[in-house]
């Protein structure tokens, strides 16, 4: 615990004294190890998950308190919020089964009720609930690689990438316009309509627009023998110009899984110690 506190102490410092970009950061006062933080739309909590995106976590941003939601392994892989905040959603598969015959589940934030949805686990992280304004979303065909979008009011179905390549972790921009796609080691933009490539963005994991869409939050981790995780550090893209900004530059803490939320706050956690930090972004 004192190692943590005097790396903690280490890693607040440095991020001080070398980034432009992030401002009164803070960590969390909660215990365990907690990664992948996605704040609600209302500001109000924030879902976590633990290590090896086992577990949904409910986090209470004002009280800083911590409910545990779903303890089955994997079920904090691809969660999503509710365009409203009022619910959020995530999946689980069953005991000794596979992960992909999960289920998506709805928990809703008044009455703290799970239900059942029937829609494919796939379609997450871009579901955001069921309604004639929310109704595409995005996903990897298996069968082809290729991201493919679906409209779930009329189920009309067509291919985003036409490219060569193996793409994964599609993310649909706020507008519904754009889609932050990965092939390989690097992030590429496309339009959701199927029109083509819209820009290269460069090497990383993008997880997160911005509230306008101007900017995308990533990272990009390191490992010296190509297992153990070595270094991660955030990354700022610029959609306009394709230009990446560093953001975090720590040896002794691995920063990871960022997200926007508000106009110019972010969340992010650190890998290494569990630990979730919150700050402003200068964009």
């Amino acid at each position: 615990m004192k190692k943590n506190l005097i790396l903690l102490s280490l890693c607040l410092n440095f991020w001080n004294n070398y980034s432009q970009k992030l401002s009164e950061v803070k960590p969390l006062p909660i215990k365990r190890f907690y990664t992948n933080p996605i704040v609600s739309p209302t500001g109000e909590f924030a879902l976590l998950t633990s290590s090896n995106f086992n577990g949904v976590y409910l986090l209470n941003l004002k009280s800083n308190k911590v409910i545990p939601i779903s303890k089955v392994s994997g079920s904090g892989y691809g969660y999503s919020w509710s365009k409203d905040g009022t619910s959020f959603f995530f999946k689980e598969k069953k005991q000794n089964d596979y992960v992909s015959r999960s289920e998506v589940k709805a928990y809703n934030i008044k009455t703290k009720s799970i239900s059942k949805l029937d829609i494919n686990h796939n379609y997450l992280p871009s579901f955001k609930g069921n309604s004639k304004e929310n109704a595409i979303v995005i996903y990897t065909n298996i069968a082809t690689l290729k991201i493919e979008a679906k409209d779930l009011n009329t189920s009309k179905t067509w291919i985003v990438t036409k490219d060569e390549g193996q793409f994964y972790n599609a993310i649909l921009s706020n507008d519904g316009k754009k889609v932050a796609v990965h092939n390989g080691s690097e992030i590429y933009i496309y339009n959701i309509d199927g029109s083509g490539l819209i820009s290269k963005m460069g090497t990383g994991i993008a997880t997160s627009w911005s509230k306008d869409d101007k900017y995308l939050l990533g990272f990009m981790d390191e490992s010296k023998d190509g297992h153990a995780l070595s270094n991660s550090d955030l990354y700022l893209f610029d959609v306009l110009t394709s230009k990446a900004v560093k953001i975090t530059a720590t040896s002794t803490s691995f920063e990871m899984f960022p997200s926007f939320y508000d106009i110019d706050k972010i969340i992010f956690s650190d890998d290494k110690t569990g630990q979730i930090f919150t700050s402003k972004i200068k964009l």
